[in-house]
């Protein structure tokens, strides 16, 4: 899995990490002193174009009376900052402990199942996810993106894998009971001898996806979804066995 560090898209966040950090915090300091400054100069009030009410100038003068709360502020512009390079921190940890676990070949690690929710939740593809053997049962990643992923001989029981991208995914042997996966897009994927007794398939995408000698036991499923995928000792969800393509 290659890790991708993440880049600001909002133009206010990307043109606010453009500029230095010394830049931000002097320029913060200015203005706030400017504003201390005039809080407390009625003769400059008056000759500005905006006619603010008294009390609100003596409100401003107050909040600004002493240095600690000049540094609170400064300190939330440069928390706010640095939240990208936190974010972008975070991933890569989460990342590391995702390859850690593939690499270890470890069936079950609750630090990588809480990383995929984590990396999901924020928005990050999943695409080309090393998970072979993995125990990934109750997991919660709806629409996530793991086309060509190796889930081979994974546990996915109960997985809410609802309108997620699994084209060409291998799922070879992989326990699918009780999953959802409606509207999951199954293009290509190979599902060999994997177990989706009591899984939700409804509109799934199942063209090209080879499912010869898997179960399907009183899985929720348009027979016609099935019409383009292959079909060999493929046990279908009335318990019939279909050999349409061996």
């Amino acid at each position: 899995m290659k890790w991708r560090a993440t880049r600001p898209v909002h133009p206010i966040e990307r043109g606010m990490q453009s500029v230095p950090t010394w830049l931000v915090a002097s320029l913060a300091v200015i203005a706030l002193l400017a504003l201390k400054v005039l809080a407390t100069s009625p003769e400059i009030q008056q000759a500005l174009p905006i006619n603010m009410p008294a009390h609100h100038w003596a409100t401003i003068s107050t909040l600004l009376s002493d240095v600690e709360s000049i540094a609170a502020v400064i300190a939330v512009i440069l928390y706010i900052k640095g939240a990208p390079e936190r974010r972008a921190q975070r991933h890569y940890e989460a990342w590391q402990v995702v390859d850690l676990a593939a690499s270890a070949n470890m069936g079950v690690s609750y630090a990588r199942y809480q990383a995929l929710e984590d990396l999901h939740r924020d928005g990050l593809s999943l695409q080309g996810l090393e998970a072979a053997n993995a125990n990934l049962a109750e997991i919660e990643l709806p629409q996530a993106e793991l086309s060509h992923s190796n889930l081979k001989m994974a546990n996915l029981s109960k997985a809410n894998l609802s309108g997620a991208n699994l084209q060409g995914a291998d799922l070879r042997a992989a326990n699918l009971q009780h999953a959802n996966l409606r509207g999951a897009n199954l293009q290509g994927s190979n599902l060999q001898g994997a177990n989706l007794r009591n899984a939700e398939l409804w509109d799934a995408k199942l063209w090209d996806a080879d499912l010869s000698e898997a179960e399907l036991w009183w899985a929720e499923i348009h027979i016609e979804d099935l019409e383009g995928a292959r079909l060999c000792r493929t046990i279908m969800p009335n318990g019939q066995q279909l050999d349409r393509d061996c």
